[in-house]
């Protein structure tokens, strides 16, 4: 996949289309239903949209040896908008808040959408 640009994203698009399906109703995609977001190093980032049950998605690709590997993610178009330049999360930074979950001394039921179920 050498030359232009747009040839190279739009051969990645192609081969997104070709192998991937609605994480929700499983139909397939189609050229028009799949947008470039943005590209970091070999990690591209798509919207994809279902035309049949309406669903947006945010689908990593990542390119190598001219082939690419579909992720599918939890992340919505806009959530990657707002993380994709941020520093990534540290070692000491996750144990920093292991530390503090750990000697939370309240209910997580309090700071939680939904309660915990009770065990």
């Amino acid at each position: 996949m050498n030359g232009n640009p747009n040839a190279i994203t739009l051969a990645l698009v192609r081969q997104i289309v070709a192998q991937t399906s609605c994480a929700v109703c499983e139909r397939r995609f189609h050229l028009n239903d799949v947008s470039v977001l943005g590209r970091q190093g070999n990690v591209w980032a798509l919207r994809v949209n279902c035309r049949d049950c309406q669903r947006q998605d945010l689908l990593l690709a990542v390119l190598e040896n001219g082939k690419t590997h579909p992720i599918y993610t939890d992340l919505t178009p806009d959530e990657w908008a707002r993380f994709k330049d941020r520093a990534a999360i540290s070692t000491d930074e996750v144990i920093a808040f292991h530390t503090y979950i750990q000697a939370y001394p309240g209910d997580w039921s309090e700071i939680l959408d939904a309660p915990l179920a009770a065990e």
